[in-house]
């Protein structure tokens, strides 16, 4: 919530402008969410504890379970973001159904996304800094549709498009990431 502090106070209350409204309030839910999301697969590194998480359960199931948790996270860190963004910017009333929509397509790509990247630094020595610099460039394309398609409903047009680019992109990721998680798991 550092991140929607500084937003607030650096630039005040922004009217008229849907598409700084939109792009300030992704930047605060990714901000806050990357404080979080990065380590899934981590702490089991760190407690020493995925050997018995991999005899336990299949590697789909775990990252399918990690990647719930991340979902969550999200949501409830949405609970708290959207109205203290709505508050402390003022923007203009959300259309809910077009807005809640990309909320939750996009929340979906961001833990879906997270979740892989998670699983591919979770062994290596600087977890911090390559989780930022991996997950950038994937969760670019879900930042894009998200801003666009919260700028659209803050507009009052369709977010059709964007809602289908998110959709198609959590599909596509959540695919590749069921795909990957065997081979990442098999070291």
């Amino acid at each position: 919530m550092a991140s929607l502090t500084v937003v607030s106070f650096s630039t005040g209350r922004v009217t008229g402008r849907a598409d700084l409204l939109s792009a300030f309030f992704w930047l605060v839910v990714l901000f806050a969410a990357l404080a979080g999301l990065g380590y899934g697969f981590v702490r089991e590194v760190e407690s020493h504890t995925m050997t018995t998480l991999r005899m336990a359960a299949p590697p789909t199931a775990i990252a399918l379970g990690k990647l719930l948790f991340n979902w969550m996270f999200l949501l409830l860190l949405e609970l708290v973001a959207v109205p203290l963004y709505l508050i402390l910017m003022a923007p203009p009333a959300p259309h809910w159904g077009p807005f809640l929509a990309v909320l939750g397509l996009a929340s979906v790509g961001l833990a879906a996304a997270a979740t892989l990247v998670a699983a591919i630094i979770a062994q290596s020595r600087m977890k911090g800094a390559l989780f930022a610099a991996i997950s950038l460039p994937i969760v670019l394309p879900v930042l894009a549709a998200a801003v666009s398609g919260t700028r659209a409903q803050w507009e009052g047009a369709s977010v059709l498009a964007d809602v289908g680019v998110l959709a198609a992109y959590a599909a596509a990721i959540m695919a590749a990431s069921l795909l990957l998680y065997d081979h990442l798991w098999g070291d």
